[in-house]
């Protein structure tokens, strides 16, 4: 299960909880919505599509590459095998 307490469907291999991979990687920032680390991070302005299932998954996706490309070389895909 994950943090909200939702079975996870038997063909789902493995998940992460990105909100908590964020906060290990940025702790210094005072808030880590979806919405804020695109701001901080990505340096874009406010999304007119946030909150739309489809937008913020591929909004989440380049998130997560952009933290990949910036913690590639500190440990950063260690950390996500332990998560």
């Amino acid at each position: 299960m994950d943090r909200q307490q939702v079975q996870m469907p038997s063909n789902v291999v493995s998940s992460l909880d990105t909100l908590s991979a964020f906060k290990s990687m940025w702790p210094g920032l005072k808030s880590h919505t979806l919405q804020s680390l695109v701001e901080v991070k990505l340096a874009r302005g406010p999304d007119v599509d946030a909150h739309n299932a489809a937008s913020d998954t591929k909004t989440l996706q380049e998130l997560v590459a952009f933290t990949l490309e910036e913690h590639l070389d500190d440990g950063f895909l260690n950390f996500l095998a332990c998560v």
